[in-house]
């Protein structure tokens, strides 16, 4: 059975608008098909392509759509597609990869020749401006967690949600700032997590890690040196 995975490169679309997409493109797509957000949220590259060939696809094609995609991300996306095609369980499935939408003519000349809706924007001195984006929210620990594409390869936006729940479940909420980010560097050391004032860096596979981070870490403000892998005491000036 051949299969089509879009691969979504977009970190701030609205999961309602990416469901809408989404939904467009699974009907207008001949055969099976599935996609999966690279970044943020959702299922991880690995995991939809378990999904796929679970459901009998033995030919997967991998088709970029970002308009344009990061270059770095185009040439990343081969070797860890490549990686999960390693495995002994993946034997038999056959993987290509597509050219990026927007590298496509067609595309490009659709995009221009059609009509847009538009919508009259009037003037406002402070449309700007936020409600709300006065100050950051009282905390005591800001903990930045990578769901950049190499982290969430890792599922870490599984890892991102379940660390809410379980500062929520340790009654730390008021004392927890916690952001999604982008890369945050070093990215096989993922999925990762910075939590400062301290400045450690750690990285936390699954949900007994971040169990232990939240209740040692933040709750009991002792180390963790099992899934500690840097501090910004480390010195990281190049020579």
């Amino acid at each position: 059975m051949q299969a089509t995975l879009y691969l979504i490169s977009q970190a701030y679309v609205s999961a309602g608008r990416l469901a809408r997409m989404s939904g467009r493109l699974l009907a207008e797509t001949p055969g099976k098909a599935a996609v999966v957000r690279l970044e943020r949220e959702g299922a991880g590259l690995w995991r939809a392509l378990d999904d796929l060939a679970g459901q009998g696809a033995r030919e997967i094609t991998l088709r970029p759509l970002g308009l344009p995609m990061s270059q770095s991300l185009l040439a990343w996306l081969p070797g860890a597609a490549g990686e999960w095609l390693s495995r002994a369980e993946n034997a038999g499935v056959t993987l290509f990869m597509a050219e990026d939408a927007a590298a496509d003519e067609a595309v490009l000349t659709s995009i221009a020749t059609a009509k847009p809706s538009r919508v009259a924007i009037p003037p406002d001195p402070q449309g700007a401006r936020g409600k709300g984006w006065d100050a950051p929210p009282a905390h005591r620990h800001h903990i930045l967690v990578c769901t950049g594409p190499r982290c969430h390869l890792r599922d870490a936006p599984d890892f991102a949600a379940l660390l809410k729940s379980e500062i929520g479940r340790a009654g730390l909420d008021r004392d927890c700032l916690v952001t999604t980010t982008g890369c945050l560097f070093p990215c096989n050391a993922g999925p990762s997590l910075v939590v400062y004032p301290q400045g450690d860096w750690f990285s936390l596979p699954d949900a007994d890690a971040v169990r232990a981070f939240v209740q040692t870490v933040l709750r009991g403000g002792a180390p963790l040196p099992r899934y500690q892998t840097f501090s910004r005491k480390d010195c990281h000036e190049p020579v």
